[in-house]
C-alpha cells in the first residue's frame, strides 16, 4: 500500500504499556496521532483504513542479533547459512534489527553486512550492525570499531565478540577492556549506544571475565549486552546474578530445547526464571540469532547436528511469555521492543506515541500476527507478505529453475535481471551494444 496516511481504527493498543481501545494515524513514516477518535469528516484523498478491531495493536519488535548477511561455516563450506530475506523479516512483526558476523571472519566481512544492512533498509526495514566477529583483533572497515561507530552511521557497536567458547579467540581481561572503551568512547563522540556485543559460550567460564573487568576498571555495566544467556541452566543462574547487579541479560530466543539440545533452557521460562529472581524488567532484552548457525557438538568436540536460527522465534517465544508463563503483556512486549530500543539508543523506536517511528504490528485474540507496518508502509496484511526483496521471487533470477517451464534451452534474456528499473531512476539499463555506444571505451563485463 501506497497511501500518504494509514489510519488504524478501535485496535486495544500497548504501547507497550496498556492504553486501551483506539485509533492510530500514520504519515510520513511517523506516527501522527493516537486517540479514541480520529475519524475524518469528508473524502481524504490517499487515506487507508485499517480496521483493528479485536485485535491487539504492538510496537515493531526490534531484534538486536541477527546475521543477515549470513553466517555458519562450522562443518564445511556447504553449511555456510543464507541470507535473510525481507519478507521473513517484516511476517515475523519485526521492523528493526542490527547485523552482527559470527564464527566466521574470514569468508565473511563486515563490509558485506554493511552493504546488505543498506539493502534491506532500502527495501523497507530499519537497519543496524555491529562491527567485528567472534575474533580479537575483531573484523572492522575502518580499521579500528572506535572509528567504524563514529564514522560509519549503521555502526552502533562492537560485537558479537566470543566468550567462554572453543570458537572463540579467548580474549583476555585486557581484550575486552580495549574493545569495551573502544565501543564506549566511540558511542560518545557520535551519540550511539556504543555497546560491546558479547557471544557466551558454553565454558564453564561463564560471565567470569565480565566480572572480572568490570571489577577492575570503570567501565558501567551498560557497555555490555551479553547473549545466549539461557543456553544452559548454570549460565542462566549466572545471569541472574548479572542481572540483579545491574547489567543487561539478553535471552536466544533461538536457542531451545530440541532432540539435539537437551541442555537449553527456553526461553519464555529463562525470562520467567529471570522475572522471579529479581532481575529489573527493564534489564531483560530477547533477540533470535536469525540466520545463525546453530551447531551441536558432543563431548569430544565433534559436530553432530547442524540447525539454523529463525526470525520468527523471537515473536513465538514472547508470546509463549504470556501464555505460558503468564507474564503480563506489557512487560513481555516492553522485552522485545521499548528495552532494546533504550539498549541501544534508538530513540525513535519501541513505543507507540506520537513522533515515534510508524512501525508496529496488529496481532489476533491468540496473538498471531496478522498486520505489519514498517516506516509507515504496511508490509504484511492478514498475516501474508505483500512487499518482498528485489531477488525473494525465484522465478525473478534468470537462470534459476523457476525462471523457465523448461531449462537448457538458450535464453537470450538470462544474462539480465527480469525486473525493472523505478521510473525515476535514471539509469534505464541500457543493453550491452548500448552501454557501449554511450562510453567511451568497451565493457568487459
Amino acid at each position: 500500500m501506497n497511501s500518504t496516511l494509514t489510519l488504524i481504527q478501535h485496535a486495544n493498543i500497548y504501547a507497550p504499556q496498556p492504553l486501551g481501545v483506539r485509533d492510530v494515524l500514520l504519515g510520513g513514516g511517523q506516527i501522527l496521532a493516537v486517540g479514541e477518535d480520529l475519524s475524518f469528516h469528508g473524502n481524504i484523498p490517499n487515506l487507508d483504513i485499517v480496521d483493528g478491531k479485536g485485535l491487539y495493536l504492538f510496537p515493531g519488535l526490534i531484534d538486536q542479533h541477527v546475521h543477515m548477511s549470513g553466517g555458519g561455516g562450522e562443518g564445511g563450506f556447504h553449511y555456510r547459512t543464507p541470507e535473510i530475506s525481507l519478507s521473513h523479516i517484516t511476517t515475523a512483526g519485526v521492523t528493526t534489527l542490527v547485523g552482527v558476523l559470527g564464527t566466521d571472519g574470514i569468508t565473511r566481512s563486515t563490509r558485506e553486512l554493511l552493504a546488505k544492512a543498506n539493502g534491506l533498509d532500502f527495501e523497507g526495514v530499519t537497519t543496524y550492525i555491529y562491527c567485528g566477529a567472534y575474533q580479537v583483533p575483531t573484523r572492522t572497515i575502518t580499521g579500528t570499531p572506535r572509528s567504524d561507530i563514529v564514522l560509519i552511521d549503521k555502526v552502533i557497536g562492537v560485537g558479537e565478540i566470543a566468550i567462554s567458547d572453543s570458537r572463540s579467540s579467548h580474549p583476555s581481561e585486557h581484550d575486552i577492556a580495549e574493545l569495551a572503551s573502544e565501543a564506549r568512547v566511540g558511542g560518545l563522540l557520535a551519540g550511539k549506544a556504543g555497546v560491546l556485543h558479547i557471544h557466551v559460550g558454553d565454558d564453564d567460564s561463564k560471565l567470569a571475565i565480565l566480572f572480572d573487568v568490570l571489577k577492575k576498571t570503570d567501565l558501567p555495566m551498560s557497555v555490555f549486552t551479553p547473549t545466549h544467556l539461557n543456553r544452559n541452566p548454570d549460565l542462566l543462574q549466572e545471569a541472574i546474578t548479572y542481572g540483579k547487579q545491574g547489567g543487561y541479560v539478553d535471552v536466544t530466543s533461538g536457542i531451545r530445547p530440541d532432540e539435539h539440545d537437551h541442555i537449553s533452557v527456553k526461553p519464555s521460562k529463562a525470562i520467567r526464571m529471570l522475572l522471579d529472581a529479581g532481575v529489573h524488567q527493564g534489564l531483560i532484552t530477547m533477540s533470535s540469532d536469525s540466520n545463525g548457525s546453530s551447531p551441536i557438538f558432543d563431548d569430544r568436540g565433534k559436530l553432530v547436528a547442524m540447525g539454523i536460527g529463525s526470525i520468527a522465534t523471537l515473536w513465538e517465544e514472547t508470546r509463549d511469555v504470556i501464555v505460558q508463563e503468564e507474564v503480563p503483556v506489557e512487560v513481555a512486549v516492553r522485552i522485545v521492543t521499548r528495552n532494546v530500543a533504550r539498549v541501544l539508543k534508538l530513540g525513535q523506536k519501541g513505543a507507540i506515541r506520537e513522533g515515534m517511528d510508524a512501525d508496529l504490528f496488529l496481532a489476533d485474540e491468540q496473538f498471531q500476527i496478522r498486520h505489519v507496518f514498517a516506516k509507515g508502509r504496511q508490509v504484511v496484511q492478514d498475516g501474508n507478505p505483500i512487499v518482498f526483496g528485489t531477488f525473494e521471487h525465484a522465478d525473478r533470477v534468470p537462470g534459476s529453475p523457476g525462471a523457465k517451464a523448461e531449462t537448457g534451452k538458450v535464453d537470450k534474456g538470462r544474462g539480465r535481471a527480469n525486473i525493472s528499473p523505478n521510473e525515476d531512476d535514471p539509469d534505464d539499463f541500457p543493453d550491452a551494444t548500448e552501454r557501449q555506444k554511450r562510453s567511451r571505451r568497451g565493457y568487459c563485463c
